[in-house]
């Protein structure tokens, strides 16, 4: 059963995600290209390492918010999960290959709004075009990172479905995103040991993201020449963190429990 159209098509149709995901983080690429860059000289290596730094940390957060989302949809769909998984033939290896499909798509739509709305609003800002190194790269990274936060969103509600309840699952939806703040920060400001980059994914994910749109090599604070960062080891990280991400929750949806939704209001 093939749900990854519906999945997508409702997620794409999500106001909340498109305003907190989109709406939200131009705002805060409008303040990055047009309030805290008076510190950036004109020398054009500058300014493209400061404008991908940006768009890198800032299209991390919205995929993480997606995560959030996609979050929500397990905490309410678990009673209907159980139901078909037993009753349908609904699998749980299909369902989840449906929902990394349409997840890629979604990583793959913000990421080129996201991308538009970078080039646009820093073009402007130094008078002269900041286009994408490596275009293709960033396609495969934003769809990476679509499966990526999916895969992380699931297990964690999942394991919070399954052995907390949903009031537990209402918060873990967005550890996601408390961590992509946190980390990629981190990584602009400080530079960061290069083994903690490379377990974690999600500087990771931000590093690959830097690479894709600058074209330079992605350091341990980014945007700097500090020590400088290996792709192939960056891209293993994310894709194994992925792997295992995915093994794990395809184990926990072949035990999901069926809540009741009125267990999400209890106070």
């Amino acid at each position: 059963m093939n749900l990854w159209r519906p999945y997508a098509k409702a997620m794409l149709t999500n106001a909340s995600l498109w305003f907190w995901a989109v709406g939200f983080m131009m705002f805060w690429l409008a303040i990055g290209a047009f309030l805290e860059s008076s510190g950036i000289g004109s020398a054009r290596a500058a300014v493209v390492a400061y404008t991908s730094a940006w768009y890198a940390v800032i299209a991390l957060i919205a995929l993480s918010l997606l995560a959030a989302a996609i979050a929500g949809s397990f905490a309410y769909g678990s009673s209907s999960l159980a139901f078909a998984f037993r009753y349908t033939r609904l699998t749980p290896q299909g369902f989840l290959v449906s929902i990394v499909g349409g997840s890629a798509v979604l990583g793959l739509v913000l990421d080129v709004v996201l991308i538009a709305a970078t080039a646009g609003m820093f073009g402007a800002r130094f008078s002269t075009a900041i286009l994408p190194a490596d275009a293709p790269g960033l396609v495969g990274m934003s769809v990476l990172g679509g499966v990526f936060f999916m895969a992380l969103s699931a297990t964690l509600a999942l394991a919070a479905i399954n052995y907390l309840g949903l009031r537990s699952s209402n918060f873990v939806g967005y550890v996601p995103l408390l961590l992509s703040f946190v980390l990629g920060n981190a990584q602009v400001d400080v530079a960061l040991p290069r083994g903690v980059i490379y377990a974690s994914p999600f500087n990771d994910l931000t590093s690959l993201l830097f690479q894709g749109y600058s074209g330079t090599t992605p350091t341990a604070e980014l945007g700097t020449s500090s020590v400088p960062l290996d792709w192939p080891f960056l891209l293993v990280g994310l894709v194994v963190w992925t792997g295992v991400l995915l093994t794990t929750t395809l184990v926990l949806l072949g035990g999901i429990r069926a809540r009741q939704v009125e267990e999400g209001r209890q106070i």
